[in-house]
């Protein structure tokens, strides 16, 4: 069972939506480490979950974090990819493979060169949100690999992932109670992007 498309799951914090990509064989899994965020995972609680996993790149996920709060944790994890938001004032500090977060390509789009040469180890990017007009820019993207949001229909996102090549950014989702999860809006996108065996 093999997917179409790269695929890139978000904000994982629970030990069932990881073993379930896992075994749907995306290609990163995220974890929050944003300070900022409500719904951030501990390292114990990453470590007990990571140890379970095999296969995907794992992905630490620190947003908009403080310098301290960024070098605190990476001092105490071990990860393929840190992925930070283009507003992160020390990039060029960070010495891991990075993902960008462009939550809007038309935010961007004229410093877009800028961002994407600002660190040597820029491996992807993440845009969610992009129009017809910002596609131009699209080509300077051309040397990394870039994940998309879900659009609203599956035959849009996928209409776009094949004529650009993308990949596809999807998120994880809070667990009901401990072994009980709802897959609903992530299993339904994965099942249908499945190649036939």
């Amino acid at each position: 069972m093999y997917l179409k498309y790269f695929v890139y799951v978000s904000s994982v914090n629970n030990l069932s939506d990881a073993r379930y990509c896992s075994g749907m064989f995306v290609d990163y899994i995220g974890f929050n480490f944003d300070e900022n965020s409500r719904n951030h995972i501990t390292i114990e609680k990453f470590m007990e979950i990571k140890n379970w996993i095999n296969g995907p790149k794992i992905v630490a996920e620190f947003g908009n974090s403080s310098w301290s709060h960024t070098q605190d944790y990476l001092s105490n994890i071990d990860v393929d990819y840190i992925n930070i938001n283009y507003k992160f004032k020390y990039i060029k500090k960070l010495k891991n493979k990075l993902i960008i977060n462009i939550p809007d390509l038309n935010d961007v789009r004229d410093n877009l060169e800028i961002i994407t040469q600002n660190s040597s180890n820029l491996k992807a990017i993440i845009v969610d949100q992009f129009d017809d007009f910002s596609r131009n820019y699209i080509k300077t993207l051309s040397n990394h690999d870039v994940f998309i949001g879900k659009k609203e229909t599956l035959n849009q996102t996928e209409s776009v992932l094949k004529k650009y090549n993308f990949g596809l950014k999807l998120s994880g989702s809070e667990e009901l109670r401990p072994g009980y999860k709802d897959y609903t809006n992530l299993s339904d996108t994965l099942e249908k992007i499945t190649l036939p065996t």
